[in-house]
């Protein structure tokens, strides 16, 4: 038996739910005295609604774009070489790599500690 609910229909109604969640405690503590937490849940309740009433994802879109990961794998040293390639000697080029030590030079450069040492 195949399901005809999409992924997008199911965090639908997951919104739809706690947002129902919400309303219920924003009205509960609203009859306990508690406004602020009752107005904060309302806002939830009204913002979650929205998200999951409204057609355009205007919403879920750019929090979806923004918490994307890159699920490749790749080998270490493609991490390493990826982390030093913003970082660079100004004396020799090479990459600086994590767990070597880089010092400033006379002209407020990152340089190998080593490659200081060599033109002092």
């Amino acid at each position: 038996m195949d399901s005809e609910q999409t992924p997008d229909d199911s965090s639908r109604i997951a919104r739809l739910l706690l947002a129902a969640g919400l309303g219920a405690a924003a009205l509960w503590s609203l009859r306990k005295g508690k406004r602020l937490r009752g107005a904060l849940a309302g806002a939830g309740a009204v913002a979650l609604g929205y998200s999951a009433t409204g057609d355009d994802g205007a919403v879920t879109d750019p929090l979806a774009e923004e918490f994307e990961f890159d699920d490749s794998v790749g080998s270490d040293d493609a991490a390493v070489e990826d982390a030093g390639a913003g970082l660079r000697c100004a004396a020799c080029g090479e990459p600086i790599v994590v767990g070597q030590i880089r010092v400033p030079n006379p002209d407020d450069e990152t340089v190998h500690e080593s490659c200081l040492e060599a033109t002092a």
